[in-house]
Parts: C-alpha cells; structure tokens; sequence
C-alpha cells in the first residue's frame, strides 16, 4: 500500500510526520501544496492568525521533535520574514513542485524542510537561495525560477483544488487506500491501516 503524504514547508508538523514516513514501511507520494490556499477554499485558518493557537503549536512541535529524537531549531530569520510578508512562504511548495518535475525532488525535500524547521539558512535573499541549491548539489537546476513560472504555478491551483475537494483542511493529511488522517499525532492510525491493509491485501 502506498501513504500520500499532503504538506506545507510552512508546516512544522509536515516536518515532524516527514522525519517518521520513511519508518513505515510503504512507498510515499509527496504532494506539496499551498495549504493557505486549501484553507481559504474550505472556510479555515492557518496558526499564524491566531497567536494563542501559534504558541501553543510551537511548544507542542518540540514536544514531538523529543519524543521522536530529530532536531528542532525554527528558522528564525525566515519564519519572521514569512510573518511579515517580506517573503511568501508559498514559494517553498512551488520549488518542490519544479523540482518533481525535473527528478529533483529527493535531493530536494528532506534538506527544505530542515532548512525551515531545524537550519539557518537563508531562504529569504536571492543569494542565500542559489547558496541552499549548492549545498544540495542542485546548482545546475535553477528550482527557484522555475517555481515562478506559469506552468508550476496552474500545476498548484490544479493540486490545491484537488485537495480542498477530497477534504483536505490541513497538513499534514494523509491518504492510505482512500481513507483520509489528518495530523502527524495520527501516524498511529496510517501505520494500522497500511497493516490492515497488507493482512486483508487491499489494493490503494
């Protein structure tokens, strides 16, 4: 059976379930999306805009990170860039969605999400974006212009529609033979349906 994995580089809690999918014991299918816009399709709100909410998830996101043993270190500079609109957090989905498009994805997605979560890096300057693709030996594939052109971004309004029509209202979410979980305190839940489905044979 296979686990899709909806998320937001936005999402700390796309972060913690990332660090977890691989001990499942499935093939994943990445579908980033821009989950602001999922929620405004589906009448919801993101964290963000309410700062009790906010706080508590920060708090909530380290308790997880230690009791998965992974690093845990928002970056700082970035997320407040996001909070202040100097840079839109959105770009972050449309570059994974290029880089699903030119094979870089592996190379791409597990490095993103530390450099938002657990990293320092710039992610805010243009330079300090070309300096992430090096360190990722992604130099050559210019992932950030291509997340800006025409043809990622209909791929996004295509996958965000998608998504607010199957019932998505957050990330992460996760499908495993068409049933849907939201949240990364459901992995619980993922892995005894991804079993159930092994000991019954059911196909996803």
């Amino acid at each position: 059976m296979r686990i899709e994995f909806i998320f937001d580089y936005r999402s700390p809690y796309s972060y913690l379930a990332n660090t977890q999918l691989k001990g499942l014991g499935a093939e994943v299918d990445y579908k980033p999306v821009d989950i602001v816009a999922v929620m405004k399709k589906v009448n919801n709100q993101p964290s963000p805009l309410c700062p009790p909410k906010a706080r508590y998830a920060g708090i909530d996101s380290a308790r997880w990170a230690r009791l998965y043993g992974v690093g845990f270190s928002p970056n700082a500079a970035l997320l407040k860039a996001m909070r202040e609109g100097a840079t839109d957090g959105k770009l972050l989905c449309y570059a994974a969605l290029a880089a699903q498009t030119v094979g870089a994805f592996d190379q791409l997605h597990d490095g993103l999400l530390a450099a938002v979560w657990n990293g320092t890096d710039d992610l805010v300057t243009e330079e300090g974006r070309k300096a992430f693709l090096e360190r990722e030996d992604l130099a050559a594939s210019d992932l950030w212009w291509l997340a800006s052109e025409p043809a990622t971004q209909e791929r996004m309004e295509a996958q965000v529609q998608e998504m607010a029509e199957r019932g998505v209202f957050g990330v992460p979410t996760f499908f495993v033979g068409g049933e849907m979980f939201f949240g990364n305190d459901r992995l619980n839940f993922v892995k005894a349906r991804l079993q159930d489905g092994q000991t019954h044979g059911t196909a996803a």
